[in-house]
């Protein structure tokens, strides 16, 4: 078992991943939280891989002093070693073609741009965003802000639908149209996503696996919705959380009921790794195989 090469690097999601379970919708357990503080201090990588802004790095640090790379906007923006490899974004012409696309669905839609900036910039700022983010400020709408050249465009495009039963139908009308210039995907059961063409987590994890110098299986993967489908299947080593819908658990091979139980068993993979022994710990992804 000496040719075992030890994970170096765990990437999670967050909403439905390491935000599952705590009582506060979009907080972390303790659990998670010290599991993470255990995976740092023995000198490894803790990589967000998340649908939201980059500024969400700086909010975890604040809050739970935890050191992270991330990937933003569903790869469409990273930041690694303090630094941002890249933002890519969505420009005024897609911008102004989905506020068309969107027309005919007013009642049945609405998103918002995803810009590091303190205000929230949307479509209509219909009941479906004030209620998803009744904290945020909706000061401009798409088309004013549109109106001016921006220093800043959006990452992303986070669209949220009134009947989560029309999610095939939108995703299916948003790829036909954006074919080849964006990405559209969806993160949870009424919401889709998008970004540009070629963005998607599991790209910007093996860009930064190179960057680091470590191979697919010093890397661990673990979602649970489609947005990160493309992560889990990008690396031999993808998990997906056991409360994830039947249709995303069908995709990944492995499945785990939370972060800080990854974590651990990888700590003791780690641990096992390069010694003569037959310990169950050697065992590492094969005891999470989803019967």
């Amino acid at each position: 078992m000496k040719d075992r090469k030890p994970i170096r690097l765990i990437a999670s999601d967050l909403d439905g991943t390491l935000y599952y379970g705590a009582r506060e919708l979009g907080k972390m357990t303790t659990a998670n939280r010290d599991a993470i503080a255990r995976w740092t201090e023995a000198g490894h990588r803790f990589l967000i891989a998340t649908g939201r802004r980059a500024c969400t790095r700086a909010e975890i640090i604040r809050e739970y002093a935890i050191d992270c790379d991330i990937i933003a906007c569903n790869g469409a923006k990273v930041i690694l070693n303090d630094q941002l490899l890249w933002s890519r974004e969505v420009m005024p012409p897609e911008l102004n073609e989905l506020c068309e696309l969107c027309e005919p669905f007013r009642d049945e839609l609405d998103f918002v741009l995803d810009i590091d900036i303190t205000e929230r910039i949307t479509y209509q700022a219909n009941n479906l965003i004030q209620k998803r983010f009744p904290e945020d400020l909706y000061l401009r709408q798409v088309r004013d802000y549109l109106k001016q050249p921006q220093t800043a465009y959006p990452n992303k495009v986070f669209m949220v639908l009134a009947d989560p039963a029309r999610l095939p139908f939108f995703l299916d009308y948003f790829t036909r149209h954006f074919q080849g210039r964006l990405a559209v995907t969806s993160s949870g059961p009424d919401l889709v996503e998008m970004s540009c063409e070629g963005c998607g987590k599991g790209a910007a994890l093996l860009e930064i696996l190179d960057r680091l110098g470590l191979d697919r299986k010093q890397a661990v993967a673990i979602g649970d919705e489609q947005n990160d489908l493309d992560m889990l299947q990008s690396i031999p080593y993808g998990f997906v959380m056991n409360s994830a819908r039947p249709a995303i658990k069908a995709q990944v091979p492995y499945s785990v009921d939370s972060v800080h139980e990854l974590i651990d068993a990888c700590l003791r993979y780690n641990a096992a790794c390069g010694q003569p022994s037959d310990a169950e710990d050697l065992n590492f992804p094969a005891v999470f195989l989803q019967a």
